[in-house]
């Protein structure tokens, strides 16, 4: 899944197989998406608060996270999950080992790395730190250190 273009469909955590549709094409036709519970791709510069209103239609969100200079992908995972509630899973796309426990913290719920990063441990860049410099919405337990 590296192409973001490329998916048009994702199997979820509960092994159920989810329709892929492209921000705009959501938003151009959300009365057709309305009852289907597709997912949604989203890039950093697509603008979610056009989202806002219609969370309860959609099963899950890709965001792609290729860009590592780019920390949109984090304030759009952190509205969705925690000022809008939304309850659907929030995938990370296209991740750097490094990106990991920052996703986590904002509401990344599952990630795909680079295929650079296959075969690294991941467990060390997502549960591998006890003490943080920045408050956030979730900290996982780690405490707080300025």
């Amino acid at each position: 899944m590296s192409d973001i273009l490329e998916p048009k469909s994702i199997v979820n955590k509960a092994n159920e197989n989810i329709e892929l549709v492209e921000f705009d094409e959501f938003i151009n036709n959300i009365n057709k998406y309305e009852t289907l519970g597709v997912g949604v791709i989203i890039k950093p510069s697509d603008d979610i608060m056009l989202l806002k209103d219609s969370l309860y239609f959609i099963e899950l969100v890709i965001l792609d996270f290729n860009n590592f200079d780019d920390g949109r992908g984090y304030s759009q995972a952190y509205f969705l999950s925690k000022r809008w509630g939304f309850k659907g899973e929030i995938i990370g796309i296209n991740a750097h080992l490094d990106q990991l426990q920052f996703m986590l913290r904002s509401g990344v719920t599952s990630y795909e790395l680079l295929e650079d990063y296959k075969g690294f441990n991941e467990e060390d860049y997502s549960n591998g730190f006890s003490i943080c410099y920045q408050a956030a919405a979730n900290n996982s337990g780690l405490r707080e250190k300025y």
